[in-house]
């Protein structure tokens, strides 16, 4: 029986080591899918090889072979599960370790005292090597979940520290107590394994130290946190993990008030992996906040072409050895750091930041391919909320809008105008209150949006001549914004009174040049008037209302009143533009701009009347 049980052993010792030659074969082949076929029948051989060997009842000289079976089937599935690590990882690496408990005859163990009992028992070399590389790997399986106290105490009885096992261990601790773990030395000829304790040990390090610093950064320890992210860029990891390092390392140092550092580490990050979008991503961000649009439109337009090119093989990017830090560190533990834009958002701020910069062109190009996009299906919401992420369809449909007007493309302003108010029809009926929330506020946006829309059309068809068409549109736009309501003083936000107010004083105002440009002088002045009383900044309108309908003294006194205030409706103007949403802010008008003939006549007029205004006056404001 001893000799059928020997012969049995060499066999699923033979059958591991060819399955793990199979694993190492498979890692070579180039084609992607052929490769992950080979990786996948590899982890089902290794699963029903451990079954056998669990079928039977644990013993001693059996147990090396089946700890280095799971060992192997455990870190192979993770690279299969496209997760990392898995619950069921957790559980297969249980269940081992109570059957070595069995076999020791030491009775039921649970947690830290399941682990001490067995490094406590005698054995064999083979043993022990093979209970230090499933704690390294269920050390692994800690750190991925954040329980790293947990394997600071297992590392504490595989570094056989006098005593320390006893004590509650920091978090601090761990990186040391890796340090002084010592693997026994490993049989290469006996059974194979996929990756060596001390390599495993590598990959602990890299991740423990990258684990802490991201810690650190969370809890805006960022000195502390360069610390450890600068150990862990000197440790053992992937070029994909480095350049995530750099660039961790990039925004301690921006937090730390050293930009240029900052971009130094973030441009190491591109060098090392090209693909690290992120680094790129944040060079923007501080780009924006130093108010250098040039480099931040340039690294924009480098972030939206790398998103675009899906030719790239994730996969090619990865480390041979199967255990590394992107398994123990995943992409969510490092946060925002190292998230990035879809390419959608990358467009829209390409667009915004075109249009906020003046470049109408660019701006216009931008946003109709974006509406291209989110109609085929793009990616709406976003990863990171720094650069901010999509605004709702409505604002990007308005702010294209605006650029085209800018740009001098009316019919296509009407045609975009329309398509958003078709969708917007059905929600805007009814009375709205502005200090309510729920559906009603989601109303109220639906308001104000279909209200700017229809002012863009009064500006378009004002523009292509259509005058009647305008006062229409125009009107409409005052219609919806008739129908809100205030609440309570104090819970409405002033700056929706402002954005109201200065939409309802524009299309006033544009309404009354319409009636202007008809030859309806009296309807001009009464929307003139009417605009002042909502918002600050159209004086310089009445002034021209009057004087055409002849009423040259009240015109003059307002002029006179236009003038001595004209600095404070500077400022106020100023104040109130910005809390517009960019495709009102665009097409705002501090005032009304003269005509150079009107302006020599009212000059006369003053001048004949003995009036006191200094001419510099006049000469300044026909610029």
């Amino acid at each position: 029986m001893d000799g059928e049980a020997e012969d049995c052993g060499t066999w699923w010792t033979q059958e591991n080591n060819r399955i793990i030659g199979k694993w190492q074969e498979a890692e070579a082949i180039p084609d992607v899918l052929i490769r992950k076929q080979r990786r996948q029948q590899c982890h089902s051989d290794l699963f029903h090889l451990v079954q056998k060997l669990q079928g039977l009842p644990p013993t001693i000289p059996a147990l090396p072979l089946e700890l280095s079976v799971v060992y192997n089937m455990v870190i192979i599935h993770s690279n299969l599960s496209g997760s990392g690590f898995l619950a069921e990882h957790s559980v297969q690496v249980e269940d081992a370790l109570r059957r070595v408990v069995e076999a020791l005859g030491q009775g039921d163990a649970v947690g830290a005292g399941l682990w001490e009992k067995i490094l406590a028992a005698d054995g064999s070399l083979e043993m022990t090597s093979a209970l230090h590389r499933l704690a390294g790997l269920r050390c692994a399986l800690w750190m991925s979940s954040g329980l790293l106290h947990e394997a600071a105490e297992l590392f504490s009885l595989l570094a056989h520290t006098p005593d320390l096992h006893r004590r509650s261990h920091k978090e601090d601790d761990l990186l040391p107590l890796i340090r002084a773990w010592t693997a026994p030395p490993e049989e290469p000829e006996t059974i194979r394994t996929v990756q060596t304790s001390s390599h495993v040990k590598d990959v602990l390090y890299n991740a423990a130290c990258l684990l802490q610093g991201v810690t650190a950064m969370n809890s805006a320890d960022f000195p502390r946190s360069v610390v450890f992210l600068q150990e862990a860029a000197g440790s053992l990891c992937s070029s994909r993990v480095l350049a995530e390092i750099y660039t961790c390392l990039g925004c301690s140092f921006y937090r730390m008030g050293k930009p240029q550092v900052s971009l130094q580490y973030w441009r190491l990050a591109l060098r090392t992996d090209f693909q690290c979008l992120s680094a790129l991503h944040h060079s923007a961000v501080l780009y924006r906040h130093m108010g250098d649009a040039e480099s931040e439109l340039e690294a924009l337009a480098l972030l939206h072409t790398a998103l675009e090119d899906s030719s790239a093989d994730d996969s090619s990017r990865t480390m041979s050895c199967p255990l590394r830090t992107e398994l123990i560190v995943s992409s969510s533990a490092l946060g925002g750091f190292i998230r990035c834009p879809t390419s959608c958002e990358v467009k829209y701020l390409m667009a915004r930041l075109c249009l906020q910069t003046r470049r109408i062109d660019d701006a216009v190009g931008h946003y109709l391919e974006l509406m291209s996009a989110l109609q085929d299906g793009c990616q709406r919401q976003g990863v990171c909320s720094d650069p901010a992420p999509l605004p709702r369809v409505p604002v990007i449909y308005l702010e294209a809008a605006a650029a085209l007007l800018e740009d001098k493309r009316f019919q296509d302003a009407v045609t975009v105008c329309s398509e958003l108010l078709d969708s917007l029809c059905h929600i805007t009926a009814g009375v709205v209150s502005v200090d309510v929330l729920g559906s009603d506020r989601e109303k109220l946006n639906c308001v104000l949006w279909a209200s700017s829309a229809h002012l863009l059309q009064g500006e378009a068809h004002g523009m292509l001549g259509d005058h009647r068409a305008s006062v229409t549109d125009y009107t409409r736009s005052i219609s919806l914004l008739s129908r809100v309501q205030g609440g309570d003083a104090g819970s409405v936000d002033i700056t929706e009174y402002n954005i109201l107010g200065i939409l309802k004083s524009s299309a006033l105002l544009g309404r009354g040049l319409q009636f202007q440009q008809m030859g309806e002088d009296v309807k001009a002045l009464m929307n003139a008037q009417l605009s002042l009383q909502v918002a600050p900044g159209v004086n310089s309108f009445m002034v021209d209302a009057l004087w055409r309908l002849g009423r040259k003294k009240a015109a003059a006194c307002q002029w006179r009143r236009f003038q001595s205030n004209k600095a404070d409706l500077h400022q106020q103007w100023e104040a109130i533009r910005g809390d517009l949403p960019l495709y009102l802010s665009v097409i705002g008008q501090e005032g009304y701009p003269m005509d150079t003939s009107l302006l020599k006549e009212l000059e006369d007029y003053l001048q004949n009347e003995k009036a006191t205004a200094p001419n510099d006056t006049f000469q300044a404001l026909k610029t």
